[in-house]
């Protein structure tokens, strides 16, 4: 009784982290694709910047936020699978730590368009157009090919975790099976966008994003609703007596 509890614990606190991570990082994303980036229009995305210029430091800061709780999420997740596997544990672990780092990263991209709209006096020798034209790559480059490199990784991350999850059965199965579609489906959308760019894009991302959802929120929530259930042949026998 006290080891299913104690695995009850770690799962509702990787639930709640996986969850936190979410919401955070899913506001820095969703703010600044939807409501800054005006892909072919430089003078509009810095308009949309200065406006409203700590909204877009908050999806900054909420972006980084959100890679502190998936840096704890991933060791949680590792205390919690490493008897299971450790070999899988550790990939999955690392491959959660290279998303932080390189999300991280990923965010001086978006502070040097806050460094660029500042216009320092060492940058006075460039133009308003200039200025905007950098602001946007700076921005674009965060959000596109930034994003882009980040993702290699989930592949590994979601397809150790699923298969760890099978092994575990701590979760339903059906949700291990999920997240391994969903990391060949973001494997499949990255090799389109670096290989083939012209190539569809949009509709890859967006069926990466559709399984992304499907896999990742029934997980998500049985983690910090249900936690994890002790598998029935670790169970003692006279439990069921």
């Amino acid at each position: 009784m006290e080891r299913e509890g104690s695995l009850k614990t770690r799962a509702r606190l990787a639930g709640l982290l996986w969850l936190l991570s979410a919401v955070t990082g899913g506001f820095g994303l969703f703010y600044i694709r939807s409501y800054v980036i005006v892909p072919a229009d430089a003078a509009t995305t810095v308009s949309n910047i200065t406006s409203v210029e700590f909204l877009f430091r908050a999806a900054i800061v909420g972006t980084l936020l959100s890679q502190v709780f998936l840096f704890f999420f991933g060791i949680s997740l590792f205390q919690l699978f490493k008897a299971v596997n450790k070999r899988l544990s550790t990939v999955m672990l690392s491959a959660v730590m290279m998303t932080v780092g390189l999300a991280v990263i990923n965010q001086i991209n978006n502070l040097g368009t806050l460094l660029l709209l500042s216009q320092p006096d060492f940058l006075k020798v460039f133009s308003p157009e200039q200025f905007n034209a950098m602001a946007i790559f700076l921005i674009r480059q965060a959000n596109g090919s930034g994003q882009g490199l980040l993702e290699i990784f989930w592949t590994p991350y979601y397809f150790s975790f699923g298969l760890l999850i099978i092994r575990s059965g701590f979760l339903p199965k059906i949700m291990g099976i999920m997240l391994m579609i969903m990391s060949v489906g973001f494997a499949v959308n990255i090799l389109d966008k670096f290989l083939v760019p012209q190539f569809y894009p949009a509709a890859f991302t967006q069926m990466a994003m559709t399984l992304g959802a499907l896999g990742v929120l029934p997980t998500m929530l049985w983690l910090l609703i249900m936690g994890a259930k002790e598998p029935i042949n670790d169970r003692d026998p006279s439990a069921d007596a």
